[in-house]
């Protein structure tokens, strides 16, 4: 029997999806507690109990739920439908009932997050972004891969798994990758220098940034900043994908390019 906690915020408590959810777990009689996403950050021994984590609400909640289910090794599953809505799914997509009962379920899914100098508590699932603080100045930054270095001066930097080119990469200039590929995708905002859109390396790689002294800049790590930066000395970054994955549940490794161009193109 699988023991649910449901991670939501208080402006969903009243959505169609919640009390959906809610009316399917009271009428299979299953075990459930409500988690504030607003308190992700405060111990809660809830989770502890728990054996797997559903969230509720549009894709910027079930980035946070998945983050809250990595730091609390439980797989993950995504409903809802959000203003997007690329990362959740439709109740009526769920044989509830059969999810419910089955102990794998089927559609398992891992996504591999992008970490930064090796600190698995701090996830990226779609994007890390490194982006300049003065509007009137660029940054300066050097890039190393592979032993090759590279300059590059613009507005900032997005280093993207595949899961996330349909986001900020996406909006960038950069490519859409299929899901199912482990990769990091490189990709400049709004480049002075001469620089490819995007570059795309393998699961193996790892990305070195190097900022020089005297810069501003912040670090964002699926949109919320992490990190605030007035250099006083060069600063170097390692950027690599995890060793370790999270199972999200219900999951296609398609773009959902349907969704995706039917939204940007109306």
């Amino acid at each position: 029997m699988k023991k649910i906690s449901i991670v939501t915020s208080k402006k969903y408590l009243k959505s169609k999806h919640y009390e959906t959810l809610i009316e399917i777990l009271k009428s299979n009689d299953t075990e459930y507690d409500v988690v504030n996403i607003d308190e992700r950050d405060k111990k809660n021994s809830k989770l502890e109990q728990s054996n797997l984590l559903i969230s509720v609400g549009g894709d910027g909640t079930a980035l946070r739920a998945m983050k809250i289910a990595w730091l609390s090794h439980l797989p993950v599953l995504n409903i809802g439908s959000g203003r997007i809505g690329y990362l959740v799914n439709s109740l009526n997509e769920i044989d509830f009932p059969k999810f419910l009962a089955d102990k794998k379920p089927d559609n398992i899914k891992k996504r591999t997050p992008v970490i930064q100098n090796g600190d698995e508590n701090l996830p990226a699932f779609n994007e890390i972004v490194i982006i300049k603080n003065s509007p009137t100045r660029i940054l300066d930054i050097e890039l190393d891969v592979y032993n090759q270095n590279v300059k590059l001066r613009a507005d900032g930097i997005i280093i993207s798994t595949s899961l996330g080119s349909t986001a900020y990469n996406y909006s960038a200039g950069g490519p859409i990758v299929q899901t199912s590929l482990e990769t990091m995708i490189i990709t400049p905002i709004s480049p002075f220098t001469k620089f490819p859109r995007s570059i795309v390396v393998d699961n193996g790689s790892e990305l070195n940034i190097k900022i020089p002294k005297e810069q501003h800049y912040s670090i964002q790590f699926d949109g919320v900043e992490e990190y605030l930066s007035d250099t006083k000395t060069d600063e170097t970054y390692n950027y690599k994908l995890s060793s370790r994955n999270l199972e999200v549940l219900a999951e296609l490794d398609i773009p959902k390019l349907d969704l995706f161009l039917n939204q940007i193109l109306r």
